[in-house]
């Protein structure tokens, strides 16, 4: 009876061992992204994060606790529902108390980091487009101060002009077009600052407000450009206010533009845009994830300067450039990521 006795406890142990949650002195990381759960760039951004916080031995569920909180700006733009969502993730950090908060896009920026500046949660941003100083949580980039640092995403502007020409060498005009979100206006504005650099002529540049204003550049730069640069598309109305899907703006551009695309992300490229040497959202996480770690660990965000993630990855939509005739030269098609298809045209 006794063996007996001894043989259930020890049983009973293991199995409380094994069902129990994460100890008590596990860190608490919040992921806030600005948009929803299943667009491609958040995805890529939480992978990187997990797997720079896995690096450094963070492992969920034994001593880490990781909670995401998605604002859905993307498909929500309206002034209400980001402050309804900041109120929601500005309560959800009063209640976790995380050891650390990953910051994802401007929209968090703006709406939630911007009131945690010197509160006793570190923050760590990524995939920021505007100048941080502006924001107010940093003194500069070099020397942070506070409780904020982070990465910058930046366009590879010049990187992707560079393989434009190996693949277009005669391109040397090209016609910029975006929506005028948040994200876009700071890219616009250094697109310019860089063109000489880059050794391109800027035809013609459009932050569309409107579809038919979109339309209308994309048919006029038909014969004014060599190759058109296609920023972001996410947040166009149409005639009476309501937003026009992205995916429908894009494939309008794909069945009516006859110009090489260069685009800026991988998601860009995989649904229809030709090339990009594109910002990763991966290595915007994994940047984000591991400054988390030092800081988990006991590093105070202020001793970590505001980069950049050097590496991009170098994008090739095959099928897009079937549609317009141009042959990919086979040294390219090496060490690159190619897509066989246009998402947005299945």
């Amino acid at each position: 009876m006794i063996q007996k006795s001894l043989f259930f406890a020890l049983m009973t142990m293991l199995f409380l061992t094994a069902w129990a949650p994460a100890s008590a002195d596990s860190k608490r990381v919040l992921i806030l992204q600005s948009y929803h759960a299943e667009y491609p760039w958040v995805r890529d951004v939480n992978q990187g994060i997990r797997e720079a916080l896995e690096e450094e031995r963070f492992m969920e569920g034994e001593n880490l606790t990781l909670t995401t909180f998605y604002m859905d700006t993307k498909r929500h733009t309206d002034a209400a529902w980001k402050q309804k969502k900041a109120r929601e993730a500005l309560t959800l950090i009063d209640t976790l108390s995380p050891g650390v908060v990953i910051a994802s896009d401007d929209n968090a920026q703006r709406h939630v980091v911007s009131h945690l500046t010197d509160t006793p949660w570190p923050v760590v941003f990524t995939g920021v487009n505007a100048e941080p100083t502006g924001y107010g949580f940093v003194d500069s980039l070099t020397a942070p101060g506070h409780n904020v640092t982070g990465c910058l995403e930046r366009e590879r502007f010049k990187g992707s002009i560079r393989l434009l020409k190996r693949v277009v060498p005669g391109a040397s005009r090209i016609a910029v077009i975006s929506d005028d979100g948040p994200t876009s206006r700071p890219i616009l504005n250094r697109i310019k600052a860089q063109a000489d650099a880059a050794d391109v002529t800027i035809t013609g540049i459009m932050a569309a407000t409107t579809f038919d204003e979109w339309q209308r550049f994309v048919l006029e730069m038909q014969t004014q450009a060599d190759a058109l640069v296609v920023i972001t598309y996410h947040v166009v109305k149409n005639n009476i206010g309501e937003e026009v899907a992205p995916e429908d703006v894009l494939r309008w551009t794909l069945e009516n533009n006859r110009l090489p695309e260069v685009g800026f992300w991988k998601w860009a490229v995989e649904d229809g845009l030709l090339l990009s040497e594109a910002i990763s959202g991966f290595q915007q996480g994994y940047h984000a994830g591991t400054l988390a770690a030092f800081i988990l660990e006991g590093q105070a965000p202020g001793e970590f300067a505001v980069t950049t993630p050097r590496r991009g990855e170098r994008c090739i939509n095959l099928a897009r450039a079937k549609s317009l005739g141009i042959a990919i030269p086979a040294d390219l098609q090496t060490f690159t990521t190619l897509f066989t298809d246009q998402r947005v045209l299945k």
